[in-house]
Parts: C-alpha cells; structure tokens; sequence
C-alpha cells in the first residue's frame, strides 16, 4: 500500500494507524526499508532519510522534526538546530546534537538521545514554523547564539539573517533589550549595536568582530573604492580616512588550484588589487582562519598596514 508521510516525511505510529497502515504492515515496511525508525513511534519515509543524506541540514531538518514529535509537539528547536533548519550558516560540525527548549521538563525525566533539552520562555513572537518544526526566529536564534558561543558567532548569524531579509534590525533590538539583563546579555546587546546584512560572509562577520573586539576603528563594510556596479571595485573593508583596505580571503574561489579559470582568478584579484592601490590606498590581506583563530594576528596586520598608509599620503593611523 501507499503510505502518504507527514512534514518532513515524518510521523507518528499512530498517525500511520489512522491512515489504515497495520502493524504488520508497519513491520514490513521497516524491514524492506519503506520506512525508517527515527524514534520511539516516529517514523520517517524512507526514501527522504535516504535523500537527506546528501546535506547536513536537510538531515538536521527531518531529525528535528522526529524529536518534535516525539515531544509530544511541544517545545522548539533553539541555538544551531534553530539556525540550520533557517538556512543560516553554521560552523563546520554544528550541530553536535538538536537543541529544543520546552516551557516545562516533561514528568519523569525520560531520556532523549542525541537531543539537549532545555526549560526557557520564549514570547510567541520569536517562534517560528519552519520545515514544519517550530524555531526560534531568526533574530532570537542570532542573540541566543551569541550569548552560548560568543559575539562572533552571534554576528555572523545576524548579519546573514539581515542579509537573507528573514530578519530586521529592530527585532534585534527588541529581542537584545529583553535578554540585556540576562546572563552573557551583554553580547546580544553588541550583536544588535553592530549586526549589518552589508557583511556578506561568515568570515567577514567574524573580522568585523574582531574589530569591535580589539577597539579599532570600525571600516565600512563593501564599500565602492573605484566606480559602481559592473567594472567598478568594492572591498571587503573600508577605512577611507585612513586610506586603508581590508580584504578577508579564503573563498572557494582560490580552493581548487586544479579548476580551469583558476590562473584568472588570481591574475584578475591581482589586476583589482592594483585598481585599489592606484586609487590611493593601501591594502592589508588576512585569511577566514586567521579571522577565525587568530584575531590578535590579523589586528596587527591591520595597524602596521596603516602605519605604511600614514606615511605614504600623510593620514592617521587606525591605531
């Protein structure tokens, strides 16, 4: 028989039950691989477990949906469950498990495996439903992240919801105000002082932090340099009054030394570089790790490239 699955390709034993399937039926479906166990009475096609292999997240989405109901439909994803079931980035191995939050602990204390649950309040506007899983929105998600993982790691979940148009800046605001006074408030409130949807990378998110961090001077973010549009130069980063340039690499773009555009690529970064340079400024180059890993490395780059850029046109130093 045909068994039409729920959200996700998920759904209860009972709903199965409803939908005419027997028990044996049920068992058959489970042994010739029609259906997949996810969870105690939960259920998942087995043709989307197979296809959700394919992508982290696609497999996060269907397996949060399991825990859900398994829930009993109570409770919401939170942190980087939330995140990834939004299409927001996330570190690489992130999720290690599902995160949900519940109003309450359920009597007894029953095990989950694989699941981190947590007791909060959460007001009904910062809940979503997506992929058929409630979340926490994507602001609330972005501060709820910075406050477990720290200002970056806030950031870039911020300045990508800005970016995507899933969120604003004064739903930050509104979720920074409440959580303030919380414990690690303090880095929601400087997510939403700084987050901007201009930043249009999770490394460029992650320098900005630095900046702020390390209390340089704030460069705009992917500013015209030369011209505007189609043949025009933007940088990653900006500190005009300092005729200084920022530029964080380590896209795929230079990954694969083996594609066949790649000598182009680097002669046009290098012919783009030079447009920079001509204009007046000077540029200081940095890696996503160095970003990432490193902050105090790339701060320093930063300034002692300005101090070349202050005795060349005769500007002040970043610092």
């Amino acid at each position: 028989m045909t068994v039409r699955i729920g959200v996700a390709g998920v759904c209860t034993i009972a709903e199965l039950r409803a939908r005419g399937m027997s028990a044996g039926a049920q068992r058959h479906a489970v042994a010739t691989g029609r259906l997949v166990r996810l969870r105690r009475g939960v259920y998942c096609d087995g043709a989307v477990w197979r296809a959700s292999a394919r992508r982290p997240a696609d497999r996060h989405v269907v397996e949060a949906c399991a825990a859900w109901l398994a829930l009993g439909r109570r409770g919401w994803a939170t942190g980087y469950s939330a995140a990834v079931i939004a299409g927001l980035p996330v570190p690489h191995g992130e999720p290690r498990q599902l995160r949900f939050s519940l109003p309450r602990r359920p009597h007894g204390r029953r095990a989950y495996p694989g699941m981190r649950l947590r007791t909060a309040g959460v007001d009904e506007a910062d809940v979503l439903l997506i992929n058929g899983v409630p979340v926490t929105a994507p602001a609330r998600t972005a501060l709820d992240v910075a406050r477990e993982h720290g200002f970056a790691a806030g950031l870039v979940l911020a300045d990508a919801a800005l970016r995507a148009g899933i969120a604003t800046a004064e739903e930050l605001r509104r979720v920074a105000e409440r959580q303030s006074g919380w414990p690690s408030g303090s880095r929601a409130v400087l997510v939403a002082t700084h987050a901007d949807g201009a930043r249009e990378s999770p490394a460029e998110s992650v320098s900005y932090a630095g900046f702020v961090t390390a209390g340089l001077p704030l460069p705009a973010c992917n500013a015209w340099i030369v011209g505007h549009g189609a043949g025009g130069v933007r940088a990653d980063f900006l500190w005009r009054r300092h005729r200084l340039v920022g530029e964080v690499d380590g896209r795929v773009k230079y990954a694969d030394p083996l594609r066949p555009d790649h000598e182009n690529v680097l002669v046009d970064e290098k012919t783009r570089q030079l447009r920079i340079e001509e204009a007046g400024y000077v540029v200081v180059r940095w890696t996503a790790a160095e970003a990432m890993a490193r902050p105090e490395v790339v701060r320093a780059r930063v300034v002692r490239q300005s101090r070349v850029a202050a005795r060349m046109y005769g500007v002040p130093p970043v610092g």
